[in-house]
């Protein structure tokens, strides 16, 4: 599609992470941006008020001069009212991901940051990179904000830097894996696993999807992830660089020191040290993902040095062990986390983090496919926390709960076969107050932790916190 033609953009369901994130880059290339959503609370809300972009409420409304409506698979993708109506008054339409693509043909680099796991860090800290390496690049990340930057961006045409989603285009009509209408030349990709299972049926499927996407293109894997080097050494890419921990990898991870306020880690090229990187990120894994950013930018051709001083003050990105608040010696963080290896690596960042202190998990797990598929390994990865209250399900309007019978309880069941009392479920969002308060106590770090609406109860909880407080 030639974007260079279209005048006025309507976003259908304009509040989605990526939706936002597009609404902000074709406003700074002067284009005119409407759209619709529901009034629900959302954490672009922010983003598009900062810049000025309206949007109509409920989807019974198409702005009068729209050129090109775009959807995506959410609020019923293809067959959502303003979507047809677009078609019937003759308006081009177009799925996000397509669409995503023509904007990729804009640039004279492009890079692709993908993997099941942690690829809106890794492409926050890579556009923050590029950023402080003075290179104005151009940018889309699946989070409304990082480090002070908008999640999104356009500025000049040299490097485009994207978050590539694995998920489906429109599922369960248009099973298409999103990624696959880019073609970007680098490609830095973190790891594969089993995920969405409304798409994929097994862990093979999703690894013959990401091979497909690496063909032919400039690939920086992880080398630590079995199932990505299994994917990456029997593809057919243009080039194959490594990082990681491995010892055979090309960039290797050395020492690594976590303080309170950052981790240091050298890293190793051929044997032939880069020197040491500081980043204000914990975890085993965000030190790989890190890892990989620096593998990348020097793929891209910068200096050791200079990536060293553009990563150092990166803090991470919102909903993304993001800190809400500090009372007495209470944190409350926040988390995306929705896949138990996700769980585990915020767990072990916090352990990371902070050694010494007790670590409440508030879970809520996202669609019921994904809990069905995945629940022993949800209630094993639980267990790791102290104490973790699991909430109701978060449904997806794409399933009919009915179909799948699994609830926060089932969890709660497979976590005691782990020997563990400490994971329990809770029959509303309520019922999560009423079983964290009594479990409250010093040096504490609690998560609102999964992909729904959990993080919704940050002000209760604050709340509670500052009631203790006060009267302990």
């Amino acid at each position: 599609m030639d974007l260079s033609k279209k005048n006025h953009i309507f976003l259908v369901g304009i509040k989605g992470v990526a939706m936002a994130g597009l609404a902000v880059i074709f406003k700074k290339m002067g284009k005119t941006v409407s759209g619709a959503d529901t009034d629900e609370e959302q954490i672009t809300d922010e983003l598009l008020n900062k810049h000025g972009i309206e949007h109509e409420i409920g989807f019974d409304h198409l702005s009068e001069g729209a050129d090109l409506a775009i959807y995506s698979a959410a609020h019923a993708g293809a067959d959502n009212p303003l979507v047809k109506k677009a078609k019937e008054l003759g308006i081009d339409t177009i799925n996000q991901a397509p669409l995503l693509g023509s904007l990729m043909s804009l640039f004279k680099t492009s890079v692709a940051v993908t993997g099941t796991h942690g690829k809106t860090t890794t492409s926050a800290l890579l556009s923050y990179a590029l950023i402080n390496l003075g290179v104005f690049p151009s940018y889309l990340v699946g989070a409304p904000s990082f480090s002070g930057k908008d999640g999104a961006d356009y500025s000049k045409t040299d490097f485009f830097a994207v978050e590539a989603d694995e998920y489906a285009v429109d599922p369960p009509d248009d099973k298409t894996v999103k990624f696959s209408f880019l073609n970007p030349r680098f490609v830095l990709i973190t790891n594969i696993d089993f995920d969405h299972p409304d798409v994929f049926d097994s862990l093979d499927e999703v690894k013959k999807q990401f091979s497909n996407f690496l063909k032919d293109k400039d690939v920086i894997v992880c080398a630590d992830d079995v199932n990505l080097m299994s994917v990456a050494t029997r593809t057919h890419t243009k080039t194959l660089k490594t990082f990681g921990f491995d010892a055979g990898a090309d960039t290797r991870i050395g020492a690594v020191t976590a303080v309170q306020d950052n981790t240091t880690f050298e890293l190793f090229e051929k044997n032939h040290s880069l020197g040491v990187f500081s980043i204000k990120l914990f975890g085993k894994k965000n030190i790989s993902n890190a890892a990989g950013v620096v593998a990348t930018l020097l793929s891209l051709g910068f200096k050791a040095d200079d990536i060293k001083n553009a990563i150092k003050d990166f803090s991470g990105v919102k909903r993304r062990f993001e800190q809400k608040a500090l009372i007495g010696d209470i944190y409350l963080f926040d988390d995306y986390a929705h896949h138990p290896v996700e769980i585990e690596a915020a767990i072990e960042a916090t352990r990371s983090r902070f050694p010494d202190y007790k670590i409440v998990v508030l879970f809520q797990s996202h669609t019921y496919s994904r809990t069905k598929a995945l629940l022993k390994d949800f209630a094993k990865s639980l267990t790791k926390a102290d104490y973790a209250i699991v909430a109701p399900i978060f449904s997806s309007a794409r399933e009919n709960k009915e179909d799948f019978k699994v609830g926060p309880e089932d969890i709660e069941a497979e976590a005691k076969k782990e020997k563990s009392g400490h994971v329990v479920a809770a029959t509303s969002m309520e019922d999560v107050l009423v079983k964290l308060k009594p479990v409250l106590a010093s040096k504490q770090v609690i998560f609102t932790m999964g992909a729904g609406s959990i993080y919704q109860l940050e002000n209760d909880i604050i709340k509670m916190l500052k009631n203790t407080t006060a009267t302990s």
